[in-house]
């Protein structure tokens, strides 16, 4: 049983495009901790994308609000107008823009936790 539990794992780590591209989605959020809805993309799409735009009021206290989303391309990385800014970071790895750096930590980081949450299901339904 673990044989065949650790040779599917192998498989869909292996395998990327055997299960649907995913990624963090949320609308003109100020917290990064309010997008971390995950949605699954069309099939599309393959970037992850994150959108920081900077509202702020107060040059010593910007204000941001961050918007996440599934994209066909990658948009244009920087806009700057007038008082406001936008910055944009795009990725291409299934759930990579969980806190907008498409790094290899961070993408480690949410395999690993998708692996792990796979596994724990497996063993909490008996299979």
């Amino acid at each position: 049983m673990k044989t065949t539990l650790v040779t599917l794992l192998a498989a869909v780590l292996c395998v990327e495009q055997a299960y649907p591209f995913m990624c963090y989605v949320c609308q003109e959020q100020e917290s990064n901790k309010n997008c971390l809805t995950i949605s699954i993309c069309a099939e599309k799409d393959k970037y992850c994308v994150t959108v920081r735009n900077n509202i702020g009021t107060k040059p010593n206290k910007p204000k941001y609000v961050i918007s996440k989303m599934c994209s066909p391309t990658c948009p244009a990385t920087s806009q700057q107008q007038n008082q406001t800014s936008r910055s944009v970071s795009c990725c291409e790895k299934p759930l990579c823009n969980v806190n907008g750096v498409s790094s290899k930590q961070s993408r480690y980081g949410v395999m690993s936790l998708g692996v792990l949450t796979a596994i724990a299901y497996i063993f909490a339904c008996g299979l």
